[in-house]
């Protein structure tokens, strides 16, 4: 049991280091947001970067979630004793209580995340910098537009119609089909 408290503890000690280069990498992508363009070779290095960090942190935190769990009690040692016997009085029957159906999350809010007012607040920063290069040409004021106007849309067929209207993207391509889970979370 010692093994797995340090394990844990030593999982602990690595998600706080990764979390304190996240910040140290968040606040270098600060800076490099107040510079003149920088260079796309700059940029898709802090990316990198901030993409190695993030996916180790959220596995070792699922990680742990999945193997930390509360101990189970240990049983009392059970001591029998003489049986009293009582007269038996019927009760009268109690209305059954009725039980409530416990909220479900949606199924879609399983599949494609927490739904959001705003399809800003669904994208992750490494997400950001990833529609950014390969969905609007490294073009920042596209993309913050586009994602103005998509949010003024009414449903999710609106705003797929509103994208083949204004883009020629690969609808095969991989980080397309994450851009349609993003919608998803929008307009769910």
């Amino acid at each position: 049991m010692e093994e797995v408290i340090k394990y844990f503890e030593s999982l602990e000690e690595r998600i706080a280091t990764l979390e304190a280069e996240l910040a140290s990498l968040e606040a270098e992508m600060d800076e490099l947001k107040n510079r003149p363009e920088p260079e796309p070779q700059v940029v898709e290095k802090v990316v990198e970067k901030i993409v190695e960090v993030e996916k180790p942190v959220e596995v070792i935190k699922e990680v742990v979630k999945e193997v930390v769990k509360e101990p189970e009690p240990v049983a009392e040692p059970v001591v029998e004793e003489p049986v009293k016997e009582e007269p038996v009085v019927e009760a009268e029957p109690q209305p059954e209580a009725k039980e409530e159906p416990a909220e479900q999350a949606s199924p879609k809010a399983a599949v494609y995340g927490k739904p959001v007012d705003d399809i800003r607040l669904a994208i992750s920063l490494g997400d950001r910098f990833l529609y950014q290069r390969e969905l609007f040409d490294q073009n920042a004021e596209l993309m913050q537009r586009t994602l103005t106007d998509i949010n003024e849309l009414g449903s999710y067929e609106e705003a797929i119609m509103y994208i083949g209207k204004h883009f020629q993207w690969d609808t095969e391509s991989k980080t397309y089909q994450q851009f349609l889970v993003t919608l998803h979370r929008r307009f769910g």
